[in-house]
């Protein structure tokens, strides 16, 4: 009993120490607590967008069709060596890149045998005209005698006569035997046929050539063309094409209208051109495309002219739209979408997207006069977000 009443005292004291302990830690927190001021709360503020606007408007804008394509002659010819014998003189200019006026002489050829083939049925006529003079004059005298005076025979006049024949016969074929030798005299000198550039020359001065050899090469630079090849489905929609009239081809395209189109060489945006519409070449079945044939308009005081070999880009007026609206491309999302302002707030529309065209959206539905359409390129916000206008653009 005695050593339980010795360890009491030391329970009781153990058990104090522990109370004032929890007491001194929560006076302490709480004196903690009253001194903690709270945090001053701060109003949201919504966030704002800074945009650049235009007011959409119905327009009418003529559809541009484009592509690429290399300048070339529509008229190209190789002149050839349309009989045989030795070059003996050419034109002193005869080079390639040199410019040559219609009727100039390029290559004269020997000419010697064919003048002496025609000199010589010159002589052989002659002496016929004579023989036949004599045959006529002998004919008439049988012929009066037979008839009037009943002398001679028949056999005797129709000889007669037939001598007459013989000799208008090998007249007719000398004739001709001289027709051709000056026609082959002629063929000795060569001429251009047209004003004309010399693109190559392929003989020299005292060669002799065959028949059919190639000489010269040239082209009419006045008569350019490029031919570009349109996307199908494009020009399908948007390529003006005349009415087919009655017993023209049935299953081939009607003629395009002769618009003018732009030409601009793509090593240098600042040398262009003009043409118009020509044609419509052929249908490419590898690419898909509608091969059209656009003419150049000749433009001779041009220092630096658009000329042969050089690949240009070309564009086509197609169809006109009427009462589209014309936005920047970014503007219109993949979804076919624009971002609209309304009271100062975002709001998204759907919209109907009938062509894109370069930088350009075309819009047929969707929109309504005076809408404001964002052109800033926006990605995913918020709908109904706060908007700033910083800019106001212009129709394209």
């Amino acid at each position: 009993m005695s050593n339980k009443e010795e360890r009491s005292p030391s329970i009781f004291i153990r058990l104090l120490v522990v109370l004032l302990v929890l007491g001194a830690g929560s006076g302490g927190f709480f004196v903690l607590k009253k001194l903690k001021q709270p945090p001053q709360m701060k109003p949201v503020k919504e966030r704002v967008l800074a945009v650049e606007v235009m007011k959409a408007q119905p327009t009418d804008r003529r559809v541009m069709l484009g592509g690429f394509g290399e300048i070339t002659a529509t008229t190209k010819v190789v002149l050839s060596s349309e009989v045989a014998g030795r070059v003996v003189s050419t034109h002193e200019q005869l080079e390639a890149g040199r410019t040559i006026a219609k009727g100039t002489v390029l290559i004269n050829l020997d000419e010697q045998d064919f003048q002496l083939d025609y000199e010589t049925a010159l002589s052989r006529l002659k002496t016929l005209r004579g023989d036949l003079t004599l045959a006529e004059n002998e004919l008439k005298r049988l012929t009066q005698l037979y008839r009037k005076n009943k002398v001679g025979t028949l056999p005797s006049l129709e000889q007669a006569e037939a001598a007459v024949n013989s000799i208008v016969n090998q007249m007719r074929q000398i004739e001709k035997d001289r027709d051709f030798a000056e026609l082959r005299r002629k063929r000795c000198v060569i001429r251009a046929p047209f004003d004309c550039r010399i693109v190559e020359v392929s003989v020299e001065k005292d060669e002799y050539v065959t028949a059919g050899k190639q000489l010269v090469t040239i082209v009419d630079d006045s008569t350019l063309e490029v031919q570009v090849a349109l996307d199908s489905r494009e020009a399908a929609n948007w390529l003006e094409l005349q009415a087919k009239t009655s017993g023209g081809p049935v299953n081939w395209f009607g003629r395009p209208e002769s618009v003018p189109c732009g030409i601009t060489w793509t090593e240098n945006e600042s040398l262009s051109g003009k043409g118009w519409l020509d044609r419509i070449v052929r249908f490419d079945k590898q690419t898909r495309t509608l091969v059209v044939a656009v003419r150049l308009q000749p433009n001779s005081s041009a220092p630096f002219p658009l000329t042969e070999g050089m690949f240009c880009k070309v564009e086509v007026p197609g169809k006109i739209l009427e009462g589209v609206y014309i936005l920047p491309r970014q503007a219109v999302t993949n979804e076919h979408t624009v971002y609209t302002v309304v009271e100062e707030r975002l709001r998204t529309s759907p919209v109907t997207v009938l062509r894109m065209e370069g930088h350009n959206a075309y819009i047929s539905g969707g929109l309504n006069p005076g809408d404001t359409v964002i052109i800033t390129r926006l990605e995913n916000p918020l709908e109904h977000s706060l908007v700033n206008i910083s800019v106001s653009g212009k129709t394209p």
